[in-house]
């Protein structure tokens, strides 16, 4: 008996991109290296980004962007703009920048 050609989209997911990730890709180890240097930086980040006494929008978190440069360069992914677009259906890249499935793309001006 054939199957149905039919597409079921679900509702709500219980997994991460975390999961679709082989335990054994190489971007997991050098995530894990990349992760280290800002941690590193927590100083000068934290100054850098003082809080805004008038309120203002929380930036972005400069490990994220870091790794995002990291991951364009690993890739040689050239502009900036084909970077935000792999991210935007790429669950390895949004795993290795640290964006979950919900999260919206950057807007390339966000580099710059």
């Amino acid at each position: 008996m054939r199957g149905a050609d039919t597409f079921t989209e679900s509702l709500f997911t219980m997994r991460r991109p975390d999961d679709f990730v082989p335990k054994s890709h190489p971007l997991r180890s050098f995530r894990t290296m990349a992760n280290q240097a800002p941690v590193k930086m927590n100083r000068l980040f934290a100054e850098m980004y003082e809080a805004d006494i008038k309120g203002g929008r929380p930036s972005i978190a400069p490990e994220k962007l870091m790794r995002a440069m990291l991951f364009q360069v690993l890739y040689s992914i050239r502009p900036m703009r084909q970077l935000m677009e792999q991210t935007q259906y790429n669950l390895l890249f949004r795993c290795y920048i640290g964006r979950s499935t919900d999260d919206a793309v950057w807007v390339p001006p966000v580099f710059t």
